[in-house]
């Protein structure tokens, strides 16, 4: 029966009736006193037929039809959903993922990812033995494998990283929640110590922290024991001990090249007997800069040594007094040696000029008393003197 009044309030609909007109009509029966009255005309209205894809009744009916043949039970088949609190929006349906995903608890390894996991299991479970520091110190080996800091609760641990260290970010725990960390330092200046304090709240945990630093990162394992605890940890650097060693021998290597090239320079000088050197000059005028150190020659040739620091300085000119007047000479510059293919009586160093000219005047001077030529003075320095003027680099 109510399939039939279903079916007939959907055609009258399709007509034009108003479905609450013909509920009316249908429902209202006359009196057994009163007279019939008569019903209004029904004026149809001309509409086109709709097509059946647009109302497709015979789905309807039939989901009704199904519905009363099925009655409670179709009900007390269907699956419940929970109510919400009040309050509360249901979650978004993502139309990417089925509801009948599961998320997987494992994933299965190739061959690289497991050769990885081996490689990384050998290192974290290889012997990284410590050794006994300063002050109570418990000394890892930096990359020899994992090191691991024991603490307990109410209890302090120390992770002294390396002087002159810089802590550039926060530290990342796997357990955050029951460990805490704290940073800290010890001294002060570009030499002070950077320190990380670490604490565990409860006794049997095992998890692994990562220190970023200016020079590396320090990846430590954490365990906690209810009375076992490590005080102070700290690290030695192999590598840095290399480097230390290879700048040691790199400095050597170049103090061998600098002994070489004093050789080399003590080549350039006479090959005669040093007391057939002549050394007797005065030397006038001029600055700690541009004052020569020593004059001398061999009877051939003029040798005359400036400080150090002429080298990355503006050198002087030379130039030689003659009977015409001043005249330039041939000579050489090799570091802070002046060499002179030619003896001369006086000359002189000349640097800048007009009124800030600085000139230093050498003069050769003869050694009258001895009886013999300028050439052939008895006087003559040390071994140790002329070895020093050649070895100035």
């Amino acid at each position: 029966m109510k399939t039939k009044c279903v079916m007939t309030m959907l055609a009258l609909s399709f007509v034009g009736i108003p479905v609450v007109q013909a509920q009316q009509a249908t429902n209202s029966s006359p009196t057994p006193n009163a007279t019939p009255a008569q019903p209004p005309p029904l004026v149809l209205k001309k509409e086109p037929v709709p097509s059946p894809d647009k109302y497709p009744l015979g789905e309807a009916v039939r989901v009704l039809e199904s519905g009363d043949a099925q009655g409670s039970g179709a009900a007390k088949h269907s699956p419940t959903v929970p109510a919400l609190p009040v309050g509360v929006a249901p979650p978004p349906l993502s139309p990417e993922v089925p509801r009948s995903f599961e998320a997987k608890r494992d994933v299965a390894l190739n061959a690289t990812g497991l050769e990885a996991v081996v490689l990384s299991r050998e290192w974290t479970e290889s012997r990284n033995a410590p050794a006994s520091g300063k002050d109570g110190r418990v000394v890892y080996a930096y990359g020899g494998g994992l090191p691991v800091v024991v603490c307990a609760p109410l209890h302090v641990c120390i992770l002294e990283l390396e002087p002159g260290e810089k802590i550039v970010g926060e530290p990342h725990i796997g357990d955050s929640i029951r460990w805490e960390i704290s940073p800290s330092v010890s001294g002060s200046g570009p030499d002070a110590t950077p320190l990380i304090i670490i604490k565990p709240r409860i006794a049997g945990l095992d998890t692994t922290m990562v220190v970023p630093t200016d020079r590396r990162a320090y990846y430590v394992r954490l365990e906690s024991k209810p009375n076992e605890y490590i005080a102070r940890v700290a690290f030695s650097y192999p590598e840095d001990s290399k480097q230390k060693w290879q700048e040691y021998l790199a400095k050597q290597r170049e103090a061998e090249q600098r002994q070489k090239a004093q050789a080399e320079r003590i080549a350039e000088l006479p090959n005669t007997a040093l007391e057939n050197m002549y050394w007797n000059y005065e030397i006038k005028g001029g600055d700690v800069s541009t004052r020569p150190l020593h004059v001398m020659d061999d009877g051939a040739k003029t040798y005359i040594q400036m400080p150090v620091e002429t080298i990355h300085r503006e050198l002087p000119v030379l130039v030689v007094k003659g009977p015409s007047g001043s005249e330039m000479v041939n000579y050489r510059v090799k570091d802070n040696m002046y060499i002179v293919d030619r003896l001369f009586d006086r000359a002189a160093l000349l640097l800048g000029s007009g009124k800030h000219q600085t000139k230093v005047e050498l003069i050769r001077k003869a050694e009258v008393s001895s009886g013999k030529s300028p050439g052939q003075v008895p006087q003559a320095r040390p071994a140790s003197s002329v070895a020093e003027a050649g070895a100035q680099p």
